[in-house]
């Protein structure tokens, strides 16, 4: 006895794609004090639909050997001279989907020549709280096997399949993303009717799969990721104020042990907070002081090591219309390489469409 179920959430937010964009570019400039020297590193383009949902986040190198950056001019003003017009290469590509709720279902990533590295996928409950991702490279996902045809799966993003034995007593569980099936899960159902599992299989073209769990007021408690043929890779516990605000990340490994721990403290009466990094040992190795304006907006981020030395410090940057204008971070810990005045920086620059 079989009962299919699929969901159509590919068909669904493809109606999203196609709508009107707007692209935001962050430019990547470096300089020193004393010698100041700017030079275009690297640029993202954000592209937004109608809806405001990012639908492609695209990476621009601008690095090019120093041989192509000059040209020869003849004439009066002979001589070499500095191009200010650089071809961009493509470096990557993220391209997103949602589904008729604005939750993301599907990220793609291209590198060159639009040859595709990943697809990721997203699961969410009725209450569109985030249950499931997986990733998977599809150049691996080759198994003649693994391919669902059943009403025509692949006009879908991703859908279930649940296979009843005679006796109702087995079930086997098929995860179907794109018409090619991912996982599968086998359950024995007990005498109260409840499902146990029994093993489970992956694709060996799964990169890594997480799933989220819950607490009582929608927040994720709990992550747990595994990795290829369902290997553990780690686990993330998650704590919350009374406020709802996130307080502590606690990091196990594939062993189930402490690898790090985050913790954060609000300080709401100067408008700061601090994160706190530990390693397994609760040894402190770095902190992030950050200061918000009066408008609640970051303002000023320091990274700082478990002595409280100052690493790096970001300064944000707003229009007057609200909008990220700029970013410029320092790079304390390369002071004074070459002169006691100089601190290497980058400026990421905003423009808006």
């Amino acid at each position: 006895m079989k009962i299919l179920k699929i969901f159509i959430l590919g068909i669904l937010a493809s109606a999203l794609w196609g709508k009107t964009t707007t692209t935001i570019k962050m430019f990547h400039i470096f300089e020193n004090f004393g010698t100041e020297t700017q030079e275009l590193k690297n640029s993202i383009t954000l592209s937004f639909n109608t809806d405001g949902q990012m639908i492609d986040s695209t990476i621009y190198s601008h690095t090019i050997p120093l041989s192509k950056k000059y040209v020869y001019v003849s004439g009066a003003n002979e001589g070499l001279k500095l191009k200010r017009n650089y071809d961009k290469e493509k470096i990557l590509s993220y391209r997103f989907q949602y589904d008729i709720n604005g939750n993301r279902i599907r990220t793609d990533l291209y590198g060159h020549n639009d040859s595709l590295y990943w697809k990721q996928y997203q699961k969410y409950d009725d209450d569109n709280k985030i249950i499931k991702r997986i990733r998977y490279n599809p150049a691996q996902a080759i198994n003649p096997k693994m391919i669902f045809s059943e009403n025509d799966s692949k006009s879908v993003i991703w859908g279930e399949d649940y296979d009843y034995d005679s006796t109702r007593t087995k079930l086997e569980h098929k995860e179907i993303y794109n018409g090619y099936v991912l996982v599968i899960t086998n359950y024995h159902i007990n005498e109260s009717g409840i499902p146990v599992k029994q093993k489970e299989y992956f694709d060996p073209s799964v990169i890594f799969q997480t799933i989220f769990f819950h607490n009582e007021n929608g927040q994720i408690k709990e992550e747990r990721t595994v990795g290829r043929f369902g290997q553990s890779l780690e686990s993330r516990i998650y704590e919350y104020d009374i406020l709802n605000r996130k307080i502590s990340t606690t990091v196990y490994n594939n062993k189930g042990e402490v690898e790090k721990i985050y913790n954060t403290i609000f300080d709401d009466d100067n408008f700061k907070t601090y994160d706190y990094y530990s390693d397994s040992e609760v040894k402190l190795y770095s902190i992030k002081e950050t200061i918000l304006d009066n408008q609640g907006r970051t303002y000023i981020e320091a990274l700082l090591d478990g002595k409280s030395k100052i690493l790096e410090k970001n300064v944000y940057y707003y229009s007057q219309n609200g909008q990220l204008q700029e970013i410029k971070q320092y790079d304390m810990l390369r002071r004074g390489r070459k002169g006691k005045n100089e601190i290497p920086i980058r400026v990421s620059t905003y423009e808006y469409d």
